[in-house]
């Protein structure tokens, strides 16, 4: 099977995630196996949440048959669907919040709006593209790898970085919290509700979704900033958005 697709999933390295499914088989989801409506409570820095509707069929050409490789295959409906740029505090850390906790980090994120603000309205990051390439079969998911070539999503995991580190009150409390920028760019469209048994027609049936796979591109206009409520998006609020401009900031005075 090719990469398809990025410089991290490399010939190589798909080859090793392969021998790693045959020697150590799929991890079920905890999340998903026992509770899947748990009550949880994160943060993210995101975009294209969901996915639009313009690559709706897209979507589900590879999603349907994804779900019937094998019993326990939980496919992420259209509007689970996203990428995240950032994790600000990791929803796994926090299952069945009480209503203190989540008033605590609830209280985190205005600041965090306000320290990470000046990327988006005074230094200006344009609308991109991702690239969404051909699907990925891992131990525990299947993931849809993502170009950015323009390298918006770089600037923007570094300059949050940055900014957070620069306010060290703050910074110090989402490292306790699981604050996280993911080592790729990538959307995860399924999960293993139940793992199944490695089986030489399931790997059949995902070359098959592979081969018919169908690379499509999303147009990103804004950047979200998003709670998660239940685990995977499977509930969330959009508390931000930060919209993205073509038209460089200027704050300079005008003269009558």
């Amino acid at each position: 099977m090719s990469a398809g697709a990025s410089e991290y999933f490399t010939e190589q390295r798909v080859v090793q995630l392969r021998r790693e499914i045959e020697n150590l088989g799929f991890v079920q989801d905890e999340f998903l196996a026992s509770e899947p409506d748990c009550p949880v409570f994160g943060f993210n820095l995101t975009c294209a949440f969901p996915f639009p509707p313009e690559v709706e069929q897209a979507y589900l050409k590879l999603a349907e048959p994804l779900a019937g490789l094998a019993r326990g295959a939980y496919t992420y409906p259209l509007w689970e669907t996203h990428v995240t740029l950032m994790t600000f505090v990791n929803f796994s850390l926090y299952k069945h919040p009480s209503a203190a906790q989540v008033g605590e980090l609830r209280a985190w994120m205005a600041p965090i709006v306000d320290v990470i603000r000046p990327l988006f309205e005074k230094e200006g990051v344009k609308p991109f593209q991702l690239e969404f390439q051909r699907p990925v079969l891992t131990r525990k998911a299947v993931i849809l790898p993502v170009a950015n070539p323009s390298g918006e999503i770089a600037l923007i995991r570094r300059r949050v970085g940055q900014l957070l580190e620069n306010n060290k009150g703050l910074h110090a409390k989402l490292s306790g919290a699981g604050l996280n920028v993911p080592g790729i760019i990538h959307s995860t469209i399924m999960r293993w509700e139940k793992a199944p048994r490695v089986s030489a027609r399931l790997i059949s049936g995902f070359e098959k979704v592979f081969a018919a796979a169908v690379p499509f591109t999303i147009n990103v206009h804004e950047i979200l900033f998003t709670t998660e409520i239940k685990p995977y998006m499977r509930a969330s609020e959009i508390v931000h958005r930060f919209r993205l401009s073509d038209l460089k900031p200027f704050y300079g005075l005008t003269s009558s």
